[in-house]
C-alpha cells in the first residue's frame, strides 16, 4: 500500500466500516468530521475480516468494497482510503490498525477515530481497548434521539479525549441499501451514483448482471423520451430502425446496433455548461477546436453516460457513441453504421443536400456513403467559417482509401 501521504500527515482522521457498501451516510459524517476538526486527511479504512462478521451473513468482497469505497471518494481533496486492513492477514482490529498508523504517520501526529455514539459506549469491550485509547483521540458521532452514557463518557475521557460531534440525521444503513438491491428498488440519495454502477457491473448484492436485454431496451427507450425533446426523441427512434437494417445488410450486430443508435444522443441536449462540467469531472480533455465547439462532445459525454447512467459496458457500443459526430481513427462497422444512421435516419430533412446520394449509397458501400456526408459536414463549416476538427479529416481521408 502506498502510504507516503501518511508520512506528513500530521492530522488525521480514521472512518472504518465494512463499508458494504459505502453509501451517503458515510459520505455526509465524513465531511462533518472535516468541517469541524479539520483534518489533512479523513481516511477511509474497509475492513478486512470483521471480528463481528457472522457466518450467516456473509461480508462482499474485500476488493469490491474497497474499490466502491475509492470510486466515491476519489474526486474529494481531503478524502482517501487505506488497504491496511484488506493487505493485514488474520482478523480486523482497529488497535491494530491505529498502531500500524502510529508507525508511518509523524510521531507528533493527532489521529481521531471516528465511531458512532451507540460503538462509543461499548468501546471498552473491544480488542485491546485500552491500548487503543492511548494511541488515538476519539470522535463519536452522535445521531438524534440516542442517549448518551455521561459516566461511561466521563471514564472514557479519563484515558483519551473524546469529541462528541452532532451527525448528520441520514437514516441510511448498509444493510437498507442492500434490502433495495435485492428488491430491485430505487437507490436515489442513498449511495453516490459510482458505487451503484460499480455493483451492477459485478453484479454484487444477488444483482443478475447487467444484459443487453429486450426489457432493459424499452425501459430506457421509455427514460429516454422523458429525458429528450419530442425532436430528439424522434430522431433517436428513426436511427434505431436505420442502425438495425444497416447492420442486418452488412453482418454486423443488430442487437448492438440497436443499443449504440439508441443512446447516441443522450447527451445531445445538456447545456453548453453541463458539458463542459462534465468533461471536467469525466475527464474528457478538450483542445481548442472542441473548446470553441463544445457540443462536439456529446458523442464522447453521451458514452460515458452510456455506462453511469444505463450500466451499458460493452466496448463495441460504447466507442460507436463516442465517435457518431467526428469519427475516429480506424472506424469499426458499427462505428460506421451508427454514424451513417444518424446522416440518413427516415426523419432527416429531406432538404439536405447530400441525403439522396447518401442513402443511395448505404445499402450499397458503406464508406462511398459515409465519404459524402462527412465531405458535406466539412465543407458546410469551412464555409461557415468554422474549424474542422482533425479527426473528422483523418477519417475521411481513411475512408476514401476504401
Amino acid at each position: 500500500m502506498d502510504t507516503r501521504f501518511l508520512t506528513y500527515c500530521n492530522k488525521l482522521a480514521i472512518l472504518g466500516g465494512t463499508f458494504d457498501p459505502l453509501h451517503n451516510g458515510h459520505l455526509a459524517v465524513a465531511e462533518a468530521v472535516r468541517d469541524a476538526f479539520e483534518p489533512q486527511c479523513v481516511l477511509f479504512i474497509p475492513s478486512g475480516q470483521p471480528p463481528h462478521k457472522q457466518e450467516d451473513k456473509p461480508v462482499t468482497d474485500t476488493i469490491h468494497r474497497y474499490n466502491m469505497v475509492l470510486s466515491a471518494i476519489c474526486t474529494h481533496p481531503f478524502f482517501d482510503v487505506s488497504r491496511l486492513e484488506i493487505d493485514r492477514q488474520g482478523l480486523s482490529y482497529t488497535v491494530d490498525t491505529i498502531e500500524d498508523l502510529r508507525r508511518i504517520c509523524p510521531a507528533s501526529a493527532e489521529i481521531f477515530f471516528v465511531v458512532g455514539a451507540d460503538a462509543l459506549m461499548e468501546i471498552h469491550t473491544w480488542h485491546g481497548a485500552d491500548r487503543l485509547l492511548k494511541l488515538c483521540k476519539i470522535i463519536a458521532v452522535h445521531r438524534p434521539g440516542y442517549e448518551v452514557c455521561n459516566e461511561t463518557l466521563e471514564n472514557l475521557r479519563a484515558s483519551t479525549e473524546v469529541h462528541l460531534l452532532e451527525g448528520p440525521n441520514l437514516a441510511i444503513s448498509g444493510t437498507m441499501v442492500r434490502e433495495k438491491f435485492h428488491a430491485r428498488q430505487a437507490l436515489g440519495g442513498l449511495i453516490p451514483r459510482s458505487v451503484e454502477a460499480y455493483a451492477r457491473a459485478h453484479s454484487l448484492y444477488n444483482l443478475p448482471p447487467v444484459t443487453l436485454s429486450q426489457e432493459r431496451f424499452e425501459a430506457i427507450k421509455s427514460v429516454l423520451q422523458q429525458r429528450l425533446s419530442p425532436r430528439r426523441f424522434r430522431h433517436t427512434l428513426g436511427t434505431v430502425a436505420e442502425a438495425e437494417k444497416l447492420a442486418l445488410r452488412y453482418g454486423a450486430d443488430v442487437n448492438n446496433a440497436r443499443w449504440a443508435a439508441l443512446l447516441h444522443d443522450c447527451a445531445k441536449e445538456y447545456s453548453a455548461d453541463k458539458k463542459r462540467e462534465l468533461c471536467k469531472t469525466w475527464g474528457i480533455e478538450l483542445d481548442e477546436i472542441i473548446s470553441k465547439d463544445i457540443d462536439v462532445t456529446h458523442g464522447w459525454l453521451g458514452a460515458e453516460s452510456a455506462r453511469r447512467d444505463f450500466y451499458v459496458t460493452e466496448h463495441e457500443i460504447l466507442q460507436a457513441i463516442s465517435r457518431h459526430t467526428i469519427g475516429g481513427s480506424g472506424m469499426s462497422l458499427l462505428d460506421k453504421i451508427i454514424m451513417l444512421a444518424d446522416y440518413i435516419e427516415p426523419h432527416r430533412d429531406p432538404a439536405y443536400p447530400p441525403l439522396a446520394k447518401m442513402r443511395e449509397q448505404a445499402y450499397v458501400d458503406i464508406n462511398k456513403a459515409l465519404v459524402i456526408g462527412i465531405s458535406d459536414t466539412i465543407g458546410d463549416l469551412e464555409e461557415r467559417g468554422k474549424a474542422v476538427h482533425p479527426c473528422s479529416r483523418s477519417v475521411l481521408a481513411e475512408l476514401q482509401l476504401l
